[in-house]
């Protein structure tokens, strides 16, 4: 493991004071991408998942994170590093338990970063092939990690505003086609179905499954942590922009996914997403606006999957930084740009990584769409929705220690109720991941606890560096600060 100190003349200081709570909060929307999850995540969550009863869903796991975010945002003053779940649960339940979440969490975004990647190469070639340009999934995967990689290093100033216009896109063209099925429905006096809503959907054997696909689209809004140290203000932008993040998310999805569902009718919507898991959206789209209006739909779905890799990258590149400050990783990818002040290397070692995973699947010929996006999710679903759990029990664990003016709601209260809701949710998800993945269920456990097997072995690297060095072992927990 290389030294953690840093070198005379290197640079590895993130650019402060440069981003606020408005252009955090486009971080973490573009990282589950609306109109990714609309045109491909939705449809295959209501084939393998509950059905009718998603948008059920998406308020469930929505009102679980909003607890699981007050207790989040009450710990947050006393952390001062951009590890958000290694730094949280750190603090919380000590060094190894914290190094164990941090290789957990690194895999989960990198496994969801290989998720978006299979299907931007879908639609990419599919979309080339219409003009006669025939271009493997893989060949325009591996284009787009190269392109994600030189915008990262530009910096996360220029692309929050590359972000920013993508997300005005993708979500203006949800809200439309919301907007126009509530006029059709009121024009042709058809009453909208609340049943999506009912327990009796919500909760039936595919509640489980579903949970993986409706943790992905939330998955994003705790890494609002990790611009911490380029943010202003980041005790009251970071905390606004999480929230902000969840009830949007939240809102856009169960409110659009039952407009949806509406539209094709309670009793047809699961065969309509069965059949066409990846037209569905799209097939609305173009009922309601006409077919050049789902022409410009398709390619914002491209530009939405785009964005999404785009912060996915960034998010995993900082993650990389934060841990090699801390010498958990090499030291390397500490290091930061000299211009544009962004981690360069750790950007390119991702981008590495992604290209390597996205060959694999091609040399295995995996379907995208059928194998690949479902089967990387798994694993990218469960790590992400473990952390989380770790994390609101180290937030309960951390205010037990340490006497602070937070009030019991903040720092007991939510947090212990969400770890609880969340663990549930985790468990449900394992359970039931067979009827997602279509394999066998050895094959289908141990694609599920893959991820949380990392983080054991982390653990246990973490546990040897405390034998052989004490000191360096210590460093790494220095990442709080007490009024």
């Amino acid at each position: 493991m290389p030294e953690s100190s840093t070198q005379p003349n290197e640079h590895t200081s993130l650019k402060r004071d440069t981003i606020g709570w408005f252009t955090i909060f486009l971080m973490v929307i573009t990282t589950n991408g609306p109109l990714t999850s609309m045109g491909g995540g939705v449809p295959a969550s209501i084939t393998f998942g509950n059905g009718i009863g998603l948008p059920g869903s998406y308020l469930i796991v929505c009102a679980a994170y909003l607890l699981f975010a007050v207790g989040f945002c009450a710990m947050s003053p006393y952390v001062k590093n951009g590890g958000a779940f290694y730094a949280y649960i750190t603090k919380g339940l000590g060094t190894i338990p914290g190094v164990g979440g941090a290789c957990i969490a690194v895999l989960s975004y990198v496994t969801m970063l290989l998720a978006c990647y299979a299907m931007l190469g879908h639609f990419m070639s599919v979309a080339l092939s219409s003009f006669g340009i025939s271009i493997p999934w893989w060949g325009c995967a591996g284009a787009a990690a190269i392109a994600a990689h030189l915008l990262c290093v530009r910096g996360i100033e220029f692309t929050g505003r590359l972000l920013l216009l993508l997300m005005l896109s993708e979500v203006g063209s949800i809200l439309l086609a919301d907007l126009l099925e509530l006029l059709r429905a009121a024009r042709d006096h058809h009453p909208l179905s609340l049943l999506p809503f009912a327990p009796q959907s919500i909760f039936t054997q595919g509640f489980g499954p579903s949970l993986i696909f409706v943790v992905a689209s939330f998955m994003g809004f705790e890494t609002a942590a990790i611009y911490s140290q380029e943010a202003r203000e980041a005790q009251r932008s970071v905390p606004r922009a999480m929230y902000f993040s969840i009830v949007f998310i939240g809102a856009l999805y169960a409110a659009s996914i039952w407009l949806m569902l509406n539209h094709f009718g309670m009793a047809d919507a699961v065969a309509v997403a069965s059949n066409d898991p990846g037209g569905m959206w799209l097939s609305m789209f173009s009922v309601l606006a006409g077919h050049t209006a789902a022409q410009i739909g398709s390619l914002l779905v491209m530009t939405s999957l785009f964005a999404a890799v785009l912060s996915f990258t960034n998010v995993v590149a900082r993650y990389w930084h934060a841990l090699a400050t801390r010498g958990l990783v090499w030291h390397a990818l500490s290091r930061t740009h000299l211009r544009h002040q962004s981690p360069h290397i750790a950007s390119a070692v991702t981008m590495c990584i992604s290209v390597s995973l996205i060959l694999l699947c091609a040399k295995a010929g995996l379907n995208p769409m059928l194998q690949v996006l479902p089967w990387a999710s798994v694993p990218s679903a469960v790590g992400v929705l473990a952390c989380q759990t770790l994390a609101a029990v180290a937030v309960v664990a951390f205010f037990r220690r340490n006497r602070t003016d937070v009030s019991p709601w903040r720092s007991l209260v939510a947090p212990a109720v969400s770890a609880a809701v969340l663990l549930f949710l985790l468990w449900e998800m394992i359970t039931h991941v067979e009827l997602l993945s279509g394999l066998s269920a050895v094959l289908s456990y141990g694609m599920a606890m893959s991820v949380l097997l990392a983080g054991v072995i982390a653990s246990f690297y973490a546990a040897d560096l405390r034998r052989r060095s004490p000191k360096r072992y210590a460093e790494l927990s220095e990442l709080v600060h007490l009024p």
